[in-house]
């Protein structure tokens, strides 16, 4: 603790000195929300504002909770293209004996064919689509698929 009481007896000379200029209560104001308070929930919508951008609202399928919030960090992680397939790991510098697909080795591993134009992946699709009714399968984009068509795609979850 303290070596000496001579030291001990100076910083209590110098906390006894402090004076406190107003009356106000010592507290801490975040300038990010309009009445100063930090809430998770405004941080989550100001970060999905700000990385997301107007293009994906999350706000009202968050809201849902017939689907788990997994299932939306997954499309959030798609549209940022942080999906470790082989090109993306390429693009790392991660070295590969392939970029190929392992599953059908049709095509490279690239996001878009992993989720929607390998074989395996579109008769998961197609059941899925199947299922819900909605038709044939047509070749989307991974945006067109999250972003154009979430409302109808999401919907039946």
């Amino acid at each position: 603790m303290f070596t000496t009481l001579s030291e001990f007896d100076s910083i209590q000379q110098m906390l006894n000195t402090y004076v406190k200029h107003d009356k106000a209560l010592d507290s801490w104001a975040w300038n990010l929300a309009v009445n100063g308070c930090f809430t998770t929930k405004k941080l989550a919508c100001i970060i999905d504002e700000k990385i997301l951008g107007n293009r994906f609202n999350l706000d009202e399928t968050i809201k849902n909770n017939l689907v788990p919030i997994k299932v939306f960090i997954f499309i959030w992680r798609v549209l940022k293209r942080r999906i470790p397939v082989r090109t993306e790991l390429d693009k790392m510098g991660i070295d590969l004996d392939s970029v190929r697909c392992p599953r059908c080795d049709d095509d490279v591993e690239t996001i878009e064919h992993s989720l929607i134009f390998c074989r395996h992946a579109m008769d998961i699709l197609e059941r899925v689509y199947k299922w819900w009714g909605l038709g044939a399968v047509t070749n989307l984009s991974i945006n067109e698929a999250f972003r154009g068509n979430c409302n109808r795609s999401l919907t039946p979850l």
